[in-house]
């Protein structure tokens, strides 16, 4: 199963935050290109991955 969550704001984030505590793969997209992204999910946990809208 694949999770995705879009959106990456406060709200984005904290549900990115719950994922990575149970080590779950769930990949954040939002308006922006994934590259904008990718510090940001990788501060969070390596299984916060950036995708596209298209992706997710």
């Amino acid at each position: 199963m694949n999770y995705s969550i879009i959106g990456f704001g406060a709200v984005g984030q904290a549900l990115a935050r719950a994922f990575a505590r149970k080590n779950i793969d769930v990949t954040v997209a939002s308006r922006r290109p994934p590259e904008t992204l990718m510090q940001r999910a990788r501060a969070i946990g390596p299984t916060v991955v950036p995708g596209t809208l298209q992706d997710a």
